[in-house]
């Protein structure tokens, strides 16, 4: 009974999601939009339990701040005050995103830095290749080694140093510069309801925290979308398309596009036990403090008698041991 008073008759269960199409229930899809967003390869929707992406376990190891909430201050003077935007608990995961003008330093600041370790490796490389190929005897070589290639690299090298130690610097000592609040989240997933939200474009300040759009999650699939880098090589990312209406969501904000398709799979197994309301929590560190809030999760984990405090007690040997055999289990399961 306190579990269906919990829970909206909206919220998702695995078992019963494959209904009928309602009557007058047309597909509205363009084909322009189908070709688009439903011709990558379509996943299932019966998932693994407790299998998320090895990087979750990186990125919200144990030990963790129990505060999921992404808090902005709002309001002037004595009005001002911390709302939450974004958060991640037992009832919803809705995400957020730093500001454009933070995303520009911090890729400025990794462009930098890999372009001094790349350059350094060519300095060496070139110094390497003169003093044991170039004879002594070949003036015209070394000169052009003194005197174009190394001040090149060398003033190249040196921009991207002080670039990358300049923003550093920055980032230390002035946070809140490149750090901006965003203006509004971008989308939710509600276990409790069942829905899934899209919102409006937060970089437009009357836009933000506006809904575009709400749909359940059983109306969704998953798909598996590539395409090929600057190398030719294949990138993979994943997206929700809507079964009947124009409405797809990447994935990318929470997964970014890789190389392999595993972590990507992982994700939409990950999405399909959180939202189903019949099943416990993911077990993984992140939802560890908000388990005893879900009917269906504390009930579960009073029958196994799981240790309340199983992920945050674990020495650091273990979780490094469980974090390599979540990557290994993402391979075997989905590789």
């Amino acid at each position: 009974m306190a579990e269906s008073a919990y829970y909206s008759p909206t919220a998702w269960q695995s078992g019963r999601d494959e209904k009928p199409r309602r009557r007058g229930q047309l597909d509205t899809r363009s084909l322009s939009f189908r070709l688009q967003w439903a011709a990558g390869q379509k996943l299932p929707k019966d998932y693994i339990r407790d299998l998320v992406p090895g990087d979750f376990l990186e990125t919200w190891p144990p030990g963790q701040d129990e505060d999921t909430n992404w808090y902005v201050e709002q309001g002037y003077g004595k009005e001002k005050r911390k709302v939450p935007i974004a958060w991640i608990n037992q009832e919803s995961i809705r995400w957020a995103t730093l500001p454009s003008s933070s995303w520009r330093w911090l890729l400025l600041k990794v462009f930098a830095k890999f372009t001094l370790i790349l350059g350094g490796g060519g300095i060496l490389l070139a110094f390497l290749s003169v003093a044991l190929f170039v004879d002594d005897s070949d003036i015209e070589k070394r000169q052009l080694f003194v005197e174009g290639f190394l001040p090149m690299i060398a003033y190249g090298g040196g921009g991207c140093a002080l670039v990358w130690g300049a923003i550093s610097l920055i980032e230390r000592l002035f946070p809140g510069w490149i750090y901006k609040d965003p203006r509004g989240p971008l989308w939710e997933f509600n276990r409790r309801t069942g829905l899934v939200t899209v919102f409006r474009n937060p970089k437009k300040k009357r836009d933000a925290g506006q809904i575009a759009w709400q749909s359940p999650f059983s109306e969704f699939d998953g798909y598996i979308h590539s395409g090929p880098t600057h190398q030719g090589l294949p990138l993979y990312y994943g997206a929700m398309v809507h079964r009947f209406r124009e409405e797809a969501l990447t994935l990318t904000a929470f997964q970014a596009a890789s190389a392999n398709d595993e972590d990507h799979k992982a994700l939409w197994n990950f999405w399909l036990q959180y939202m189903d309301s019949s099943a416990p929590l993911p077990d993984i560190p992140l939802f560890e403090p908000h388990r005893s809030k879900d009917p269906v999760t504390a009930e579960r984990d009073k029958r196994a008698c799981r240790n309340p405090r199983y992920w945050r007690d674990m020495d650091e040997a273990t979780y490094k041991q469980k974090t390599d055999e979540m990557h290994k289990n993402c391979l075997k399961g989905f590789g």
